[in-house]
């Protein structure tokens, strides 16, 4: 007899309540909405004091908490975020409404990102999604074998944050998680520096996930045929 293991799928589960709320029941919806506010009201407790110059917070946090709810949080706090780079392994799409979010209402004013091609290969409908949003307000994005959780913030005012940490942009929604927030310019351009060099390597070369067809190949195809 021979034995064929059932595939494992790390994409979205149809109707994930962590990623889409539309078409759940009025009580589930009353359910996850308490949650997204008790980790918000977490993330708000946490970073009632943020860190000065040389300075850094270290904090253990709960599963109902997104790191763009850490971020949300700072970005309320300190004011227009002149830049903002992102490396994390993935995300939900409610993280990139988020982020959208933040550029159409001016918080953040250049928003770049990086995410891992694991993520791309089981959730390529939602990396295409980043890719026509990112591109139609002009801004950055690339897949590479990467699976850093760091994000760095350069604000108006000549601060430079960074925040590194087990945290995606969205939670795992089972475990505990740790970030640290550091107040330091070095360590702030050390993070921009490879993130940018990420982008400037794999920007526009691992836009296809698996399975997708190009332009060019389909046509190639249609031609065959």
């Amino acid at each position: 007899m021979r034995f064929t293991p059932r595939p494992v799928r790390f994409g979205r589960r149809p109707g994930n309540a962590e990623d889409e709320d539309d078409g759940l029941p009025t009580p589930a919806k009353i359910k996850l909405a308490a949650r997204r506010a008790a980790g918000i009201a977490e993330a708000k407790a946490i970073l009632e004091h943020l860190p000065g110059p040389g300075e850094s917070l270290h904090a253990l946090v709960s599963s109902r908490m997104d790191l763009a709810d850490i971020i949300g949080i700072i970005l309320d706090k300190n004011g227009p975020c002149e830049q903002m780079m992102v490396a994390t392994l993935g995300y939900h799409r409610r993280n990139l409404k988020t982020l959208l979010a933040w550029l159409d209402t001016g918080a953040v004013r250049s928003l770049s990102l990086v995410a891992s091609i694991f993520f791309r290969s089981h959730n390529g409908d939602l990396w295409e999604e980043t890719l026509a949003e990112f591109r139609q307000r002009k801004q950055r994005a690339a897949c590479c074998n990467c699976h850093a959780k760091v994000v760095t913030m350069r604000f108006a005012t000549g601060q430079r944050l960074s925040v590194e940490g087990s945290m995606n942009l969205a939670g795992n929604g089972s475990v505990l998680e740790q970030f640290a927030l550091i107040n330091d310019g070095g360590l702030h351009d050390f993070h921009g520096g490879w993130i940018g060099a990420l982008l400037d390597k794999y920007e526009g070369k691992n836009d296809e996930h698996p399975g997708q067809k190009t332009k060019a190949q389909q046509s190639h195809h249609h031609a065959a045929d």
